[in-house]
C-alpha cells in the first residue's frame, strides 16, 4: 500500500465525513476544491457518500466514474464508531477476565452520576453479557512475575461455551497483563485453535497501560465496534473499487490522523469521534496561514455541536478519554459535544421551560421543514421560520423547505402551550441554542483557564454561520473566522490530514531513582520500533516519520497525570532531576499557582510515542486584494424576524458571487453561501480575505 498524498497537484483526492445527518465532501482536483452535503443514509453509509461524489463531481462537469479512477487519496471520517459506542449496539462479545475480577466492569472504577440524590445513583449498564463473562485461573504480578501459571484447558473451555452462546468478538482482559502480555497473547492463540475467523482483542494491545477498568474497556469497546466498522470497510472498498478507484484509503482517527484499512479493522476504536476532530486539524491549519495563536473552535452540524481549545495552535488530547460513565484509554481530540445541532429537538419540560437538545430529528425523519416525516420543532425549522434560511435555496437548491410545516411543528409543540407566536417561540428556540453553544465554548476554555478575549472563534459546520457572531458576544471573544468551505470544513479537515499512530506504555519511573532512565529507553526503542513497523504497512519510510515522545508525570500518591513533553532522544540519569524539578511548574500552570506537592517525588507514570507523516495539503482559493474594502450590491433583501431583537427587519442578501475578496458587509446582513449561511447580526461587520474565509468583528 502506498501512503496517501492528499495533494491531487496531479489528480484527484477527496475528504469525506459522514455526520449523523449530512455527509460532507471535499474534492481536490488540480484546478481547485470543490464541496458537497449529501443526506446521510444511515441503512448504508456508501450510498450518501456516492450521492456527495456524483454532486461534486458534477459541479466540474464529470461523473463519478470520471473522477475515481483517477483519485490518488480517500480519506474518510465517520460516526459509526461513535454511534456503536454512544448506543451501545454492536458485535456481541464475550469476555475473559482473570479469576476474582468479573464484576470490574460492574464496579467501574467506583463510577458515579453526578447527582447529590443517592437514589438517583444507578449502576453503569452491562456492556457485556454477564454470562458471557468467563474467569480465568491465572495471575501476573504489578512487576511482570507470573505467580499463577495460565490454566489453558480452562481457556479451552470458556471459549467454547462462549461461542455456543453466539459470541462474534472475545476480548481478553487479565490483570497486569501489560507488565507481561504472555497470557493474553497465549491465550490468543488457544481461541485461533477453537474458532480461527473470531475477533479478538488483547487487552495488553489496545491499552498497555496501567489501571485495569479503562484498559479492559478499551478492549470491550474495541470488540463491541468490530463488526460494524469492519462492514463498512469492507463495503466502501467495494464499491470504490468496482467504480475504479485504485487510490489510498484510509480512515480519520479521533487522535487527529489518518491510517490504512488495515489498522482500522484491528482497532476500530480508534475511529471514535473522527468527524469533530477533523475539524479541529482543518481549523489549526486555517489558522496557521492566517497566523493566528490561540484559537476556539465550534461546529455545529445537524446532530451537535462540538467545540475544543487550541492553545498556541495546540490541540489537547484526552489521554483517557470517557464515555459516559465509561473510562478507556482512547487517545482523542479533547472536544466536547452538546445536542445543539441544526436537528436537535425544541421541548417543554416538566417545569413549562422550554428547552432544546439533546434529542436530534437526524437526517430521517430530519426537521419538520424537510417534509420527510418529522413533526417535532427543531433549530433548522426555527431558522426558517425567522427568515434565516432560504427555504427555497436550501443545499444550493436542491431541496425545497416546507416552512408551513416548520410553523405547524413550533406553534404546535412550543407556541400554543406557552401563550407564543411561531416567531418569538423560533427566537426562543435560537437563544436557547446560543446559551447552548457558549456553554459548551466556557467549558473548554475559561473553565480551563483560558479567556475567550484572547482567542479567535473559528465558525464552521452547516448551521454555525447563524450563530457565530451572538455565541461569540456572549463569551466577549472579538474575533470570528468563517472559513472557506465553511459547510464541509471537518471533510477539508480530513482531507489534509496527515498520519498519526500514538502509542502508549507504563513504565513507572520514580525520578528519584535515575538508573531507572535504562529501562525507560528500553521501552521506547520497542515502541517506536513498533511505530516504525507500522508506518511501513501503510508504505510511510522511517526517514519521512517524525517521532515525537511525551511523559504522564504526577506527584507520588496522586491519582491522575499530567502530559509533558520529552526530549527527542534517549533519556539520561541526569535528566531525572531535571524533570522532577520542571514538574512543579508545568503542574501549576494546569492547575494553579501553590497547587504542586513541593518536596514529593515525582513518577513519570506512562511514556507515549507519536509517529507522524506529514503530507502535502490541498491548496485552497487564493486571489490578491487591492487593499480598498467594497461593500458589494444587494442580490435582494429579506424580511426576517430579528431573534435577539424579537422584531421584524428588512436585510440584505448578498449571494456568494459577489462575495469577492475585499469586501465588507455590515449587519444586520445574510450571506447567501448557497449550502449555508451567514447571518451578520446589527453592530457586526463581514470582511472577506484573500483565502476566501469571512472574517468577522463583533
Amino acid at each position: 500500500m502506498q501512503a496517501a498524498d492528499a495533494s491531487a497537484a496531479n489528480g484527484f483526492a477527496l475528504g469525506v465525513d459522514v455526520g449523523g445527518t449530512h455527509t460532507d465532501l471535499i474534492l481536490a482536483s488540480p484546478d481547485g476544491l470543490v464541496k458537497s452535503k449529501a443526506f446521510t443514509t444511515h441503512g448504508n453509509y456508501s450510498e450518501g457518500i456516492f450521492n456527495a461524489l456524483e454532486i461534486a463531481a458534477s459541479e466540474l462537469g464529470l461523473g463519478v466514474s470520471d473522477v475515481l479512477p483517477g483519485c490518488r487519496a480517500f480519506v474518510n471520517g465517520s460516526t459509526i464508531v461513535t454511534n456503536a459506542i454512544t448506543e451501545l449496539r454492536g458485535a456481541k462479545v464475550g469476555v475473559l477476565i482473570t479469576r476474582g475480577f468479573k464484576d470490574t466492569f460492574r464496579l467501574a472504577g467506583g463510577a458515579r452520576r453526578v447527582e447529590y440524590d443517592d437514589h438517583l445513583q444507578v449502576p453503569p449498564p452491562d456492556v457485556v453479557e454477564r454470562d458471557c463473562i468467563e474467569e480465568i485461573t491465572e495471575r501476573v504480578t504489578s512487576d511482570g512475575e507470573s505467580v499463577v501459571p495460565l490454566d489453558e484447558q480452562e481457556v479451552q473451555d470458556a471459549v467454547r461455551r462462549l461461542l455456543a452462546k453466539g459470541v462474534e468478538a472475545i476480548a481478553v482482559c487479565y490483570l497486569w497483563s501489560f507488565s507481561d502480555p504472555s497470557h493474553e497473547r497465549r491465550t490468543r492463540e488457544i481461541i485461533a485453535e477453537e474458532a480461527p475467523e473470531l475477533f479478538v482483542t488483547l487487552s495488553s494491545d489496545a491499552h498497555p497501560v496501567i489501571r485495569e477498568f479503562p484498559r479492559f474497556m478499551t478492549a470491550v469497546f474495541n470488540c463491541l465496534s468490530h463488526r460494524a466498522t469492519t462492514r463498512y470497510v469492507d463495503g466502501l472498498e467495494k464499491q470504490l473499487s468496482e467504480a475504479g478507484f485504485a487510490g489510498a484509503l484510509t480512515f480519520f482517527q479521533g487522535i487527529g490522523g489518518s491510517v490504512g484499512a488495515e489498522a482500522v479493522r484491528t482497532m476500530p476504536i480508534s475511529l471514535m469521534a473522527s468527524g469533530p476532530a477533523g475539524g479541529v486539524m482543518g481549523a489549526r491549519y486555517v489558522a496557521e496561514q492566517l497566523g493566528l495563536k490561540n484559537v476556539l473552535v465550534g461546529d455545529m452540524g445537524g446532530t451537535s455541536f462540538d467545540t475544543a481549545v487550541l492553545p498556541n495552535l495546540e490541540p489537547t488530547v484526552a489521554k483517557q478519554a470517557t464515555f459516559g460513565p465509561f473510562h478507556t484509554g482512547i487517545n482523542i481530540l479533547d472536544i466536547v459535544s452538546v445536542g445543539a445541532g441544526g436537528g436537535s429537538i425544541a421541548w417543554i419540560d416538566s417545569r413549562g421551560v422550554p428547552q432544546v437538545g439533546p434529542r436530534s430529528a437526524g437526517s430521517e425523519p430530519g426537521p419538520a421543514c424537510y417534509g420527510r416525516g418529522g413533526e417535532e420543532p427543531t433549530v433548522t425549522d426555527a431558522n426558517v421560520i425567522l427568515g434565516l434560511i432560504d427555504p427555497d435555496n436550501y443545499l444550493k437548491g436542491r431541496y425545497t423547505l416546507d416552512r408551513e410545516a416548520a410553523v405547524k411543528a413550533v406553534q404546535t409543540r412550543i407556541g400554543d402551550p406557552l401563550g407564543w407566536t411561531a416567531e418569538h417561540s423560533a427566537a426562543a428556540i435560537y437563544d436557547l441554542a446560543v446559551i447552548e453553544m457558549a456553554n459548551a465554548l466556557r467549558m473548554v476554555s475559561i473553565e480551563r483557564g483560558h479567556h475567550p478575549r484572547d482567542f479567535t472563534f473559528f465558525s464552521y459546520g452547516g448551521g454555525l454561520g447563524l450563530f457565530g457572531v451572538e455565541i461569540a458576544r456572549r463569551l466577549g471573544c472579538p474575533r470570528i473566522v468563517v472559513p472557506d468551505n465553511s459547510s464541509a470544513f471537518s471533510a477539508y479537515g480530513v482531507l489534509i490530514a496527515d498520519y498519526v499512530r500514538q502509542y502508549n506504555r507504563t513504565v513507572g519511573w520514580v525520578l528519584s531513582d535515575p538508573s531507572q532512565a535504562t529501562h525507560v529507553n528500553a521501552v521506547a526503542a520497542e515502541m517506536i520500533s513498533q511505530a516504525i513497523a507500522d508506518a511501513r504497512e501503510e508504505g510511510i519510510e522511517e526517514a519521512d516519520l517524525q517521532i515525537e515522545r511525551s511523559g504522564d508525570f504526577r506527584f507520588l500518591g496522586q491519582v491522575y497525570e499530567v502530559n509533558v513533553p520529552l526530549p527527542g532522544r534517549e533519556l539520561t540519569p541526569e535528566d531525572a532531576p531535571a524533570l522532577a524539578e520542571d514538574f512543579p511548574r508545568i503542574y501549576e500552570r494546569s492547575y494553579g499557582e501553590g497547587t504542586a506537592w513541593e518536596g514529593s517525588p515525582v513518577v513519570m507514570m506512562n511514556l507515549s510515542i507519536k509517529a507522524t507523516n506529514r503530507r502535502a495539503k490541498p491548496a485552497g482559493r487564493r486571489a490578491e486584494l487591492t487593499g480598498e474594502k467594497t461593500a458589494p450590491e444587494p442580490g435582494s433583501y429579506r424580511e426576517i424576524f430579528l431573534p435577539i431583537e424579537r422584531r421584524q427587519a428588512s436585510v440584505p442578501v448578498y449571494a456568494e458571487s459577489s462575495l469577492i475578496p475585499g469586501t465588507s458587509m455590515s449587519g444586520p446582513a445574510i450571506l447567501d453561501l448557497g449550502d449555508t449561511t451567514v447571518y451578520v447580526p446589527e453592530g457586526a461587520t463581514a470582511t472577506r480575505d484573500e483565502h476566501f474565509n469571512f472574517l468577522l468583528s463583533v
